[in-house]
């Protein structure tokens, strides 16, 4: 089968070219589409985000310069669309049909319009203009996480619908986000497409920051077909700073509450085809109570280099250290067990992600990219008890072929090595020695875009992981190996479809009606500890399946536009640890038995009143349920069945609000969270194996924050924020209390000073 693909696409590629090919993939026939990006008032345009794009896929991004102008090169005949956008403003061309060697001269008159036009990365293999995705994707900007005064990446994820952030405590607490409901380790976490998933798939976001960041992606729904295993319920990635202009730094100083004191700097360019851009930040607190001290330190590197159209070479360092006192469940501990605050155990953690990349185009209906990446994540943890650590090593090697089939039609078909391992403290054999656990996966992948006419987008796509984990060698454990060797094989499929039900000029009170729906299944392969701890060499992954559908209404000459999607998610051979005694592991086993739903409708309103003001509100609506175990009318205990899942609240929302005229900005955001049930901070459900209570009803809570910013000349800055400016006292965890009112405050410096920062 793999040879015959290959076959295939070989005469593709030495097959004439066809029309609609992608940019400068035909020097002979090297055409040209240049303009200027105006304001409603005619007005040059500077910095604006322009995309080059074709019905299947977005082509490539520019910004426009000084004068509003922008330009694409060396791009062969077809049809083509462009879509601009400047903060408050938006407009997308019609068809565009260039003639080889042609130059063609197009202005894009800017409208009132709080429809963003953004490339997204991660939701499928290749850009895509978010509006032809039918999978439910959520953007934070770099201009939201500016005007949010934002300083963590988990801020900002608060305000996306579907997604519920839970922190134990204030900085540097360990962070799980529930994505439509999903479990805290059923996420890929990425950042530029670097997977920094522990192995099994657990992540802690608390210490992602944002400098540098330029966009934040949340693709809700199983995305297995796209990602293997641990994307259940979506997807994260990060899409840092890409060099483009002349040389341009930034530097960045803030102080505040609890003496933070926050220090940042960046730099970005483009010369001779070369691109480079860079972001190093160290944020310091020490705390509210003795052993909260928090560091961390946070460095991104992205390099490009591209002297043909045809060849692109790139690659990506992300690297973080942080080192954070984990004072323990000091709030609120109904269950009355191990109370106080823990004066000794610390955390330290350092990441890595490294990724190089290539990209070829070998003909106008033929392209290979080539990507490899490598991610560390590292623990040591020190307590009274004992010092503990944990390695997690991820290498990714991944191929893709795109072809053209039509000017409407692409097709991508792929391979993918992932190799995973993890070396922990209390994954050891008889002897204490802690081993190295490997796990391999191959994988094949298909997907197919396609838009008919001008009103569908369809992607569809497919994945086959042939999941291996290896023998523990016997000299590891002496008689026997730990775990024997397994495999497994799951297929994943997933599809999306966009249509627009309704067309309407950007004039029109009753807008573009747009109807978006996805399906597809995920998998998450078990983690260390439940293959290391239970010998069951016929563990399984655990699976889901999910779907969503909804409309996008825009109203109001497109100042308004409201987003309504239901959801519905089935999880399936959960992983459970049956019996067993702590004073010996082996006795433990494991099985796939647990079940779960979740189910709930997600609604975002985003208004552009005005140039000036702009408001976003979201809400979500979600029912969890725990479901019987396979075989039984009972869930497992403590749990009963129809319960809700863990610090998954029902209702949840926020707003955002931003004003900005001239130099001055002011923006307040809001998260309100419901009630939800949660557990027993210190033992967890152990607590009910001594006799306790172990599962409580935690309160829910509004959390309000209020900033401003305000330019002087020569590129200067001054900004502030107030936190918890309601002075909530609350629990996101229970046992972990949140920090009071609280500030920040800073300056910035911007060279050269006449360069804005982009939107």
């Amino acid at each position: 089968m793999l040879r015959i693909i290959l076959g295939f696409l070989i005469v593709l590629s030495v097959s004439p070219a066809h029309t609609g090919a992608q940019t400068g993939t035909n020097q002979a026939q090297g055409g040209a589409i240049q303009g200027t990006v105006l304001d409603p008032n005619g007005n040059p345009v500077s910095e604006a985000r322009v995309s080059l794009l074709t019905p299947t896929t977005a082509l490539t991004q520019v910004r426009s310069g000084d004068r509003g102008q922008y330009s694409f090169a060396d791009l062969s005949a077809g049809t083509y669309f462009i879509a601009a956008s400047s903060p408050g403003l938006s407009f997308t061309t019609g068809e565009v049909d260039l003639r080889a060697e042609e130059t063609r001269r197009l202005d894009i008159p800017l409208q009132l319009s709080v429809v963003e036009q953004r490339i997204v990365v991660s939701a499928s293999f290749g850009d895509v203009l978010a509006s032809n995705i039918g999978s439910s994707v959520g953007i934070v900007s770099e201009r939201d996480i500016e005007s949010r005064g934002a300083q963590s990446v988990l801020e900002v994820l608060r305000g996306v619908p579907g997604v519920e952030v839970n922190q134990t405590g204030r900085r540097g607490g360990v962070t799980g986000v529930f994505i439509r409901g999903g479990e805290s380790d059923y996420n890929v976490v990425m950042v530029d497409g670097v997977q920094l998933n522990q192995f099994g798939g657990a992540f802690d976001v608390a210490p992602l920051g944002v400098d540098g960041v330029t966009q934040v992606e949340v693709i809700r729904g199983s995305q297995s077909a796209l990602y293997g295993s641990s994307s259940l319920a979506g997807v994260i990635n990060l899409v840092s700073r890409r060099g483009e202009g002349p040389p341009s730094f930034t530097l960045g100083l803030e102080g505040g509450s609890f003496d933070t004191r926050r220090f940042a700097t960046g730099g970005s360019g483009l010369y001779r085809g070369f691109r480079w851009s860079y972001d190093l930040s160290r944020l310091t607190s020490a705390g509210v109570v003795t052993n909260d001290r928090y560091r961390n330190q946070t460095a991104f590197l992205n390099l490009g280099f591209s002297r043909s159209p045809r060849r692109e070479l790139g690659f990506h360092f992300f690297g973080n250290a942080n080192d954070a006192g984990a004072p323990g469940a000091f709030g609120s501990d109904p269950g009355l067990l191990f109370g106080g605050i823990d004066t000794v155990s610390r955390n330290k953690q350092n990441i890595f992600g490294y990724q190089a990349s290539h990209a070829e185009q070998f003909s106008a209906r033929f392209r290979q990219v080539t990507t490899v990446s490598v991610a560390e994540n590292r623990y040591a943890f020190h307590s009274s008890f004992g010092d503990s650590f944990s390695k997690n090593l991820r290498i990714i090697g991944n191929t893709r072929s795109e072809v053209i089939l039509a000017p409407t039609d692409l097709l991508v078909v792929g391979f993918e090595y992932n190799r995973e391992q993890i070396k922990n403290s209390f994954i050891a054999g008889p002897d204490n020695n802690p081993f190295v656990l490997p796990r391999t996966s191959l994988a094949y992948f298909v997907e197919n875009r396609w838009s008919p006419a001008n009103r569908w987008s369809i992607i569809a796509g497919v994945r086959v992981d042939h999941i291996r984990t290896h023998e523990i060698p016997p000299d590891a454990f002496g008689s026997r190996p730990l775990l024997p060797a397994s495999s497994e094989v799951k297929t994943n499929p997933r599809g999306s479809v966009a249509y627009l039900l309704h067309r309407a000029g950007t004039q029109a009170t009753w807008g573009t009606t747009r109807l978006h729906g996805s399906a597809g299944t995920g998998i998450r392969a078990p983690d260390g500890f439940e293959l290391a701890f239970t010998d069951n060499p016929r563990l399984r992954p655990e699976t889901s399946i999910s779907t969503d559908a909804g409309v996008e209404q825009r109203l109001f000459r497109d100042r308004a536009a409201v987003d309504i999607t239901y959801f519905y998610n089935r999880f399936k051979d959960q992983i459970v640890v049956l019996g067993g005694s702590l004073q010996d592991l082996s006795t433990f086993s494991s099985a796939n038995l647990a079940n779960a739903s979740t189910r709930g409708v997600e609604l975002a309103l985003r208004l552009q009143l005005s140039r000036n003001l702009r408001i976003a509100v979201e809400y979500t609506r979600l029912d969890t349920a725990i479901l019987a175990l396979d075989g039984t009318a009972l869930a497992q205990t403590p749990f009963q069945v129809g319960q809700p899942l863990i610090r998954r609240p029902r209702n949840s929302g926020g707003y955002d609000v931003t004003w900005q005229r001239g130099r001055l900005l002011l923006n307040t955001t809001g998260y309100v969270r419901g009630p939800v049930l949660d557990i027993e901070p210190n033992a967890g459900t152990f607590a009910c194996t001594l006799g306790l209570p172990c599962l409580f009803r935690n309160k829910g809570y509004v959390l309000a924050n209020a900033g401003f910013s305000f330019r002087l000349a020569r590129g200067i800055e001054f900004h502030g924020r107030l936190n918890n400016l309601l002075n909530q006292k609350y629990e996101e965890s229970l046992g972990f209390p949140a920090l009071h009112l609280n500030f920040l405050t800073g300056i910035r410096f911007q060279f050269p000073a006449e360069r804005t920062v982009p939107n």
